[in-house]
């Protein structure tokens, strides 16, 4: 079970959560942990809790001082800048829609210099880590001009290989939200220089994504 550390700020995102008054930061704390999030809020003042947060990228949420957020333990991003491979390119014209805009650390809002697969039954994004990473969480930029719901019941995969049986440590049923930005927690910290996502239910899928950052302790 992976813990939680308190943060300095809220993050620039505008936040949508579920809120309810609580007893203790520690029931607000497991209610972050059964919903499998990354982070939630706590306001000590008047003992309530935010959590089960939908991110959008455009836009800023500004909380009073009373609240306090609480986050997964995490270093680095270890995904910026990293080589890519997937499992499709759209159109095959990787100049436009090519994995490696996944990790140029650029989030553009057209559907142009980021990441787009073809139409296919299970499309995947695959990211090589310098060595192997001890893995805490996934952060995916959803496509910001339209049709966030192509990201849906997406599984977070990790391998010490290239190759081999990705394992699957964490996944997001979606479906997403244009302009969403999605955190996915693994189950526990786990260790390797491979991640994969992968979508893993339907017949024609196409994968978008403005940016992917792989977090890791």
């Amino acid at each position: 079970m992976q813990g939680y550390e308190r943060q300095a700020e809220v993050p620039s995102f505008l936040i949508h959560c579920k809120e309810t008054s609580v007893y203790s930061l520690l029931q607000c704390a497991a209610l972050g942990r059964a919903s499998k999030d990354v982070r939630f809020f706590f306001n000590k003042k008047d003992s309530y809790c935010r959590w089960n947060c939908t991110f959008l990228y455009t836009g800023r949420t500004v909380m009073t001082d009373q609240w306090q957020q609480y986050a997964i333990k995490w270093k680095t991003n270890a995904a910026l800048s990293r080589p890519t491979t997937s499992s499709s390119v759209y159109g095959s014209d990787i100049s436009v829609w090519g994995a490696h805009f996944a990790t140029n650390g650029a989030i553009s809002a057209i559907f142009s210099e980021i990441f787009a697969s073809d139409y296919e039954m299970y499309p995947w994004l695959k990211v090589q880590l310098i060595g192997s990473k001890m893995i805490t969480f996934v952060r995916v930029y959803n496509r910001r001009d339209k049709v966030g719901e192509r990201f849906h019941d997406v599984a977070v995969e990790v391998y010490p290989y290239e190759s081999g049986d990705f394992v699957q440590r964490g996944f997001y049923k979606g479906p997403g939200l244009t302009d969403q930005v999605i955190e996915i927690l693994c189950d526990y910290p786990t260790s390797g220089q491979y991640v994969r996502i992968r979508i893993t239910e339907g017949t024609s899928n196409i994968m978008n994504i403005a940016e992917i950052e792989i977090y890791t302790v």
